[in-house]
């Protein structure tokens, strides 16, 4: 039986002293762009499905995620940033059981109701923000994110790798599709943005205008976004303790970055 979990009432507590302002300004900003990603993605899911599954780029990241994480009949999965289900449904019908979380909790009633469509009764789900889930140690076998994580800061990208570690079992995998572009620009990742820019360029006017938005603060973020390099995700994962963690380029901007728990926790 298919069931949501609904909005995450269970948030996280920071015991930030009277005056310890820098603490409680960050914790502050970070709870108000939260507010605010969840507000602009329950505005977006009338046409984000049919956006991102009409995209030959969002396809290839998709199945060179699948590919790595090679799901199997008994895993049981969680998917990060599930959105309206582009990753899940597919995921849904290769493993067990997918937990699919998302912000926005018009983007998971849509799943809920293309699960429902698709006969997927394996699929369970929860609106809320990422750094509240809580589960069980050692209780799933995959953990996948696509194009998700790019919009946490990075000290949270890191404590979600640690927890992901912890709920993991032995043997488990975690493999995360994402923008990866680091922050002190190489030959090559200037070549990547002027690439991208052009694209957008021709696309006029609403093109133009995500050139300005997200050039104007590039650096840690672009845009709204806080993309990550590959060899962060790889010192990341690597530090939570995954093994065989690499990384592979899917296109220009996009890569897909995986590590396995050993198989014994003390490995």
């Amino acid at each position: 039986m298919r069931r949501s979990r609904g909005d995450s009432t269970k948030q996280r507590s920071t015991l930030v002293s009277p005056m310890d302002d820098s603490r409680w300004s960050r914790a502050r900003k970070e709870r108000m762009v939260s507010r605010g990603l969840e507000r602009t993605w329950d505005k977006r899911v009338d046409t984000w499905h049919d956006n991102v599954t009409t995209s030959d780029a969002f396809e290839g990241v998709r199945e060179e995620l699948i590919s790595r994480a090679q799901p199997r009949p008994t895993d049981a999965c969680v998917d990060l940033g599930a959105g309206t289900g582009f990753l899940t449904l597919p995921l849904a019908r290769m493993a067990a059981s997918v937990f699919a979380v998302d912000i926005s909790s018009r983007m998971i009633a849509e799943l809920d109701r293309l699960a429902g469509v698709h006969g997927l009764g394996n699929v369970d789900s929860m609106a809320g923000d990422l750094m509240s889930i809580e589960l069980p140690e050692a209780s799933v076998d995959l953990i996948v994110s696509n194009y998700t994580l790019h919009h946490l800061p990075h000290h949270e990208k890191r404590i979600l790798v640690g927890r992901a570690r912890g709920w993991l079992r032995p043997g488990g995998r975690i493999v995360i599709a994402d923008l990866m572009i680091g922050r002190n620009l190489s030959a090559e990742n200037r070549g990547i943005l002027t690439s991208k820019a052009k694209r957008l360029v021709a696309k006029g006017p609403g093109g133009i205008w995500r050139i300005v938005k997200a050039l104007t603060k590039y650096g840690l973020q672009v845009g709204e976004e806080r993309p990550a390099s590959p060899q962060f995700w790889r010192e990341a994962l690597t530090h939570a303790g995954f093994v065989g963690v690499d990384h592979a380029r899917v296109v220009n901007e996009a890569g897909v970055v995986w590590g396995m728990v050993p198989q014994t926790r003390g490995g």
